[in-house]
């Protein structure tokens, strides 16, 4: 969200070019007139007989209603409405397409447009008018009432009055004629269904008749059974009365069995039988037998009763509907008619102006975000303060503005003036533009923002305890030697002995800034690592007092054999205990791997990121792997760094205010390495 507020000249820019567009819109879009016809849904066709007919669709309900809108819009009853003699006899029904294009861009397509003229000049085609009418045509409901109203707009009044009431009145038409044929309909499916009701329980009946025998045997079975029982109770089995009854009931038994086979055995339900005694088939006894025979036919007489009773009473149903449907046909009256018929209004209902530039302000605003966010996707490299700190995690310590070589000599000039203070030069030769703490621009904007980064390292810690800055960076080009050689040199104002080192063996720029060559320097860090000079013969005086320097000495033939740790170690020991701020200059951190082992043994690692060059990934890149080594930087110096007034949010360079009309908004062009390949590091044979 801050980034889209940073670039808020976007969003505005698309508000306004929307607001553009839709006035243009405006001006090319001609004027349409709304009439309206409304049209009643009844709720219920009126009946004789009964009040609660069941039709295809319940009028009560929403979903009727929307079903009548739905039919209004089908093109089958757009194609009777440009088929009506009345109709296609309307001079202009079809209007010619309005052409949006600027009067300059037409002329490309003029050959096109005049074929269009020409296709409406000789008459409309049927297609043509129904996709005219559909696009036009608006069918709403009323809240809360079974109204709907049928609206058209079109460029002529009049035009738009006929086309509403056409497509009623074709609407109407439609459901008287479908409702003769329903009727016709019903009645002869009634009687279909009627007859086939019939057959049905015929049939049922007929086989619940056959069984009648034997479910009376079946009903004396079960009395002489009950009466066993009743006798078992109250006698022994050889007791007369015993005996007799058992006798009585193995009759019974027989006579059922036959009534049973026979029953079975008839062609009036054998397809049921040929299954059930199929499954029921095997050896068993008697008495089995009995009771596989009474269950089936138990079973089969239930099921043919229940039958033959839902028959009846479809059959019954169906009769009554029947009889219905012949007194309810006397009735003619329609679900639908007409309420009120349209009428020429001299309202423009369309173009709306409201809506037209409140959708272009938003479609812009909307447009302007997205190129918004699209490109932030883009772009790859840091911009603001609040970037760096967001998508790296860590702090900035400083942002320093572009140091571009006309504007410092022109604040050198006019500070050297107002102070009466010559130029300062070293060994003949004048210091790098890129120094600030030079007579002239100690008081500039330029010189502050180092004293905000000297300031920011000194809140890190005890300075007793953390005396050694590293400065770093993760491609080559982005500031580390001029932010090192600044940031000693503001140290050393301080009053604090300061020792600047030049730790980078393979493309040394320190003594550069100084106005030295390395064929002039003595012995320097190549010598102090190979053990071939003593600490206090590689140290340089500075030019400026509490300052010195430790040159990288020699050509060094193995810059990355040199750098041993302990040997790393014990130099800047040395120096921790002779100094009391040590400044390291060190090599780029994704182009070769020496700094990854000076990194542990500083005590304020710092990374340079240069702003609206660097890759943010390389950033990232360097950051984690430094942080997969258990040596974090503490804090980022965003060097060379605009900023945009027209920026919101946390877009601030520490210390951005003006000083005079040396201010810090101007070009660059001092960083020329950037954009070599990381194998291209490691030499300075271009230093001549």
């Amino acid at each position: 969200m801050v980034e889209v507020l940073v670039r808020w000249y976007w969003p505005l820019l698309g508000l306004i070019l929307g607001l553009l567009l839709s006035a243009y819109y405006l001006k090319k879009t001609p004027e349409r007139y709304a009439s309206t016809a409304t049209m009643l849904v009844k709720q219920n066709r009126a009946t004789v007989i009964s009040q609660d007919q069941v039709e295809e669709i319940d009028m009560r309900s929403d979903n009727a209603m929307n079903t009548v809108v739905a039919q209004m819009g089908r093109v089958e009853l757009l194609e009777k409405v440009a088929d009506r003699p009345d109709i296609r006899a309307i001079e202009n029904l079809v209007p010619v397409r309005v052409s949006y294009l600027p009067g300059w861009l037409a002329g490309f397509f003029g050959a096109k447009v005049q074929e269009q003229d020409l296709e409406f000049l000789s008459g409309p085609s049927r297609d043509a008018i129904v996709s005219m009418i559909g696009g036009r045509v608006k069918v709403s409901i009323r809240r809360k009432t079974r109204l709907l109203d049928v609206t058209v707009n079109h460029e002529e009044p009049q035009t738009a009055m006929l086309l509403a009431n056409a497509l009623v009145e074709e609407y109407l038409k439609e459901l008287t004629e479908a409702s003769k044929g329903t009727r016709t309909s019903k009645s002869e499916g009634l009687l279909q269904q009627a007859e086939m009701a019939r057959g049905n329980l015929q049939e049922a009946t007929s086989a619940l008749a056959v069984y009648n025998r034997a479910l009376g045997v079946h009903r004396a079975l079960e009395e002489r059974e009950s009466e066993v029982a009743e006798l078992a109770r109250r006698y022994r089995e050889k007791y007369p009365k015993m005996i007799a009854a058992r006798a009585k009931f193995a009759e019974v038994k027989e006579k059922f069995m036959e009534e049973f086979r026979i029953a079975s055995s008839s062609g009036a339900d054998s397809d049921y039988w040929k299954t059930a005694l199929a499954a029921a088939n095997g050896e068993k006894t008697p008495e089995e037998e009995l009771a596989t025979a009474r269950r089936l036919l138990l079973a089969r007489t239930q099921v043919l009763d229940g039958e033959t009773r839902s028959l009846m009473s479809v059959f019954n149903s169906i009769l009554v509907t029947l009889e219905e449907t012949k007194v309810n046909s006397i009735n003619e009256d329609l679900i639908s008619q007409f309420d009120s018929r349209a009428r020429e209004t001299a309202l423009v209902t369309f173009p709306n102006a409201r809506n037209a530039y409140g959708m272009g302000g938003v479609g812009g605003v909307a447009c302007g975000v997205g190129l918004v966010l699209l490109l932030m996707r883009l772009d790859n490299r840091f911009r603001t303060v609040s970037q760096v700190e967001e998508e790296t995690g860590l702090p900035v310590l400083a942002a320093v503005p572009i140091l571009d070589e006309k504007r410092l000599e022109a604040a050198r000039k006019e500070g050297a003036r107002k102070s009466g203070t010559p130029e300062v030069e070293l060994n003949g030769a004048k210091w790098s533009h890129d120094l600030v703490f030079r007579p002239g621009l100690e008081k500039s904007l330029y010189a502050e923002a180092y004293r905000i980064l000297r300031a920011a390292v000194t809140l890190l810690g005890d300075e007793k305890e953390r005396k050694v800055t590293l400065f770093s960076s993760a491609l080559p080009g982005e500031g580390k030697t001029t932010t090192s050689a600044n940031y000693a040199m503001g140290t050393a104002k301080q009053g604090r002995r300061t020792l600047l080192i030049d730790f980078d063996l393979r493309k040394p720029k320190v003594h550069r800034q100084f106005g030295l060559k390395r064929a002039e320097l003595g012995k320097g860090m190549a010598e102090l690592l190979a053990k071939q000079a003593t600490f206090e013969e590689a140290i340089t005086p500075g030019p400026e007092e509490n300052l010195d320097l430790l040159f990288c000495g020699g050509k060094a033939p193995n810059p990355g054999e040199l750098l041993n740790a302990s040997r790393v170690k014990a130099i800047l020991a040395e120096a921790k205990e002779q100094y009391d701020h040590v400044v390291v200059d060190s090599a780029p951190l994704l182009a070769v791997p020496d700094t990854r082992v000076l990194f542990p043994y500083a005590d304020n690692p710092c990374l340079v990121v240069r702003a609206n060059v660097v890759p943010k990934m390389a950033v990232v890149r360097t950051i984690a792997t430094l942080e997969e080594s258990n040596s974090p930087p503490v804090g980022i110096v965003l060097n060379g760094y605009t900023e945009s007034r027209r920026r919101m949010g946390y877009n601030y360079s520490y210390g951005s205010y003006r000083l005079g009309r040396y201010g810090y908004r101007y070009g660059y062009g001092g960083y020329g390495t950037y954009g070599k390949s990381y194998g291209a590091y490691g030499s300075d044979d271009d230093e001549e």
